[in-house]
């Protein structure tokens, strides 16, 4: 079933050496790049405020919580005091999201062994947890002061303690836990009472979670604090074919596989498959939305990619629509074995997180991503390796574009990048 169970020390030391291989990298970036880089210059001074007790000052540019920068605090105040010197510099805040993917791992193996230990070799859960650790969007963050790291690390340990149960530290899924209980009547409805008042309890931190983000957005006027004109809410449904788009790059090593169900599934609903089709055309025509970020800033990947086939070749954005279907269906398959609840949620989910962003980012992906992914793991060898060998490889890319293609802006002096 599980497969042979590991010493106790080979998970720790699987993510030792992670840890020191990505330190390694970290301080490549590092060497290159001491100084903060984009919005790190607006990450880092704000983090520096806070080491200093300055929690009243705040940059209006910042639209993020301020999360980050207790975390940092938190775990580099006590180390500070030991030695008797200041961690607030470039480094030791960068420091931080080291030490969150090291968790990060921990908790996506712990939560691949809660979905899968039963029916999964622990040496593949294991590979596997390292993949998806190095999901190279959510890896590069690693080596920078952004939020995605410990925002993607949080978000895997409210599921896993959701999932084992403790339901006031987790306060995340009230969706799935209430639907979860109702489950139980259907094969005993005279429990109906009792279920209910199960839900009520179960329930009742997710609810107070979800009242409390209502009065937030509702006395801030918005999802985002600081500058909300670049982050107003839109009505963008292209971004559901990017992040199936999104999903087919980066599951690239299983795609081979999934390319013959996919035609067979068309030839078998070929009424749907060109309504579908029909309507991502119309979506895409109608509904494409291009944000000035996109289109000025080209230290970004999706600066290329936008002003060098979508943004050029109009015809481009519709012949991809094809390739969102077979992207949406790889999505579908990972979760293929999910409950109907899970698929709904999921994709409700979805919807509400990427729709209304009229900017095209990656990072927006990830946790969707990691979340559907998870719900499934190859049971093949030569599939896993293949994917770390893929993943390592873009990692190396990146980090090389970023040391070595350096360009200048005319109005900064300073050494400009290509990040994710």
């Amino acid at each position: 079933m599980g497969g042979v169970t590991q010493p106790s020390f080979i998970f720790p030391l699987v993510t030792g050496t992670f840890t020191a291989v990505t330190y390694v990298f970290f301080v490549v970036v590092y060497t290159v790049q001491p100084k903060p880089f984009i919005d790190e210059a607006f990450h880092i001074p704000q983090a520096q405020k806070y080491c200093q007790g300055n929690f009243e000052e705040w940059d209006p540019k910042i639209t993020t919580l301020p999360g980050l920068y207790l975390f940092s605090i938190g775990l580099n105040g006590p180390v500070a005091k030991v030695l008797g010197r200041d961690l607030c510099d470039v480094f030791s805040l960068r420091i931080t999201n080291l030490v969150a993917t090291a968790f990060l791992l921990s908790t996506i193996h712990k939560l691949l062994v809660y979905l899968h230990g039963n029916k999964v070799d622990n040496w593949k859960l294991i590979l596997s947890a390292v993949n998806l650790s190095l999901l190279p969007v959510l890896y590069w963050f690693t080596f920078l002061y952004y939020t995605d790291v410990l925002s993607t690390l949080v978000v895997m340990v409210m599921i896993l303690l959701h999932l084992h149960q403790a339901p006031t530290m987790a306060a995340a899924a009230a969706g799935g836990s209430v639907l979860r209980k109702l489950k139980k009547t259907a094969t005993k409805p005279y429990r109906l009472a009792e279920v209910l008042a199960d839900v009520v309890v179960d329930s009742f931190c997710y609810v107070l979670v979800l009242i409390a983000f209502s009065v937030f957005v509702s006395y801030n006027g918005s999802i985002v604090l600081g500058d909300r004109s670049a982050h107003e809410a839109t009505v963008h449904l292209p971004q559901l074919g990017y992040f199936c788009l999104f999903f087919l790059i980066f599951s690239l090593p299983y795609a081979p596989s999934h390319v013959q169900p996919f035609m067979n599934l068309c030839k078998r609903h070929v009424f749907l498959a060109l309504a579908l089709l029909v309507v991502g055309v119309m979506a895409v025509h109608s509904n494409t939305l291009e944000h000035p970020y996109l289109l000025a800033d080209n230290r970004h990947y999706t600066f290329y990619l936008w002003n060098r086939f979508y943004g050029r070749y109009s015809f481009f954005r519709y012949i991809m629509v094809p390739i969102y279907m077979f992207g949406a269906y790889m999505v579908y398959s990972s979760i293929q074995g999910c409950s109907f609840v899970f698929k709904v949620l999921f994709v409700a989910c979805l919807a509400a997180m990427v729709v209304p962003q009229k900017l095209l980012e990656f990072r927006y992906f990830i946790i969707p991503f990691l979340i559907a992914r998870m719900q499934t793991v190859s049971k093949n060898w030569l599939q896993l390796w293949t994917e770390m060998l893929y993943f390592l490889l873009i990692n190396a890319i990146t980090l090389y574009i970023f040391v070595s293609k350096t360009f200048l802006w005319e109005d900064s002096a300073e050494l400009q990048r290509i990040i994710w």
